[in-house]
């Protein structure tokens, strides 16, 4: 079962920065984003992933996150997430302390979190075989980047429900 996720995604020119990385990678003949065609799948940055969050916590992250947006996220470098075979690469995401904070607030409420310490990115590729990570990273630098990203809506996924919905736009 997928996990239950509270995301940001992104204004039209930002998610075309990205999706056109993953355009390129999958052009390139390397596993990208571009290759998974689930409704679920758009450019965007998870603040809480987990088995299950508990309905009541979306007004909550609302709360928190709404006023923040629109709110332009900075773009460190490429990261390698993962170990063993197949690497996940993305973009480091540098939150400002506001969506730290508030990121922080929404994840003390979901006690099943995915991944306890909150490593903020946008996955590129998953599942990248070792052997095509230099290639995967040539691309990549071989493409045009965003530095930024503007992030104009909160998303609830909830997987059991089907149910995948901005909760907050700005």
């Amino acid at each position: 079962m997928p996990d239950h996720a509270l995301e940001l995604s992104f204004d039209a020119a930002s998610e075309a920065g990205v999706v056109a990385q993953w355009e390129a990678l999958k052009a390139a003949g390397i596993p990208s984003q571009a290759d998974h065609r689930s409704m679920t799948n758009a450019p965007h940055l998870t603040l809480a992933a987990a088995v299950g969050i508990d309905p009541a916590v979306v007004p909550q992250a609302v709360e928190l996150v709404a006023p923040l947006l629109p709110t332009t996220l900075r773009l460190g470098g490429l990261i390698l997430l993962g170990h063993g075979q197949r690497i996940t690469i993305a973009h480091l995401v540098e939150p400002d302390a506001a969506l730290a904070e508030a990121t922080a607030a929404i994840r003390a409420l979901v006690p099943t979190l995915r991944h306890p310490v909150w490593t903020p990115h946008v996955t590129l590729a998953r599942r990248v075989s070792r052997r095509l990570l230099a290639d995967a990273l040539d691309v990549l630098h071989a493409t045009p980047a965003p530095r930024e990203l503007v992030a104009d809506r909160l998303r609830w996924w909830d997987p059991e429900l089907d149910l995948i919905e901005d909760v907050a736009r700005a």
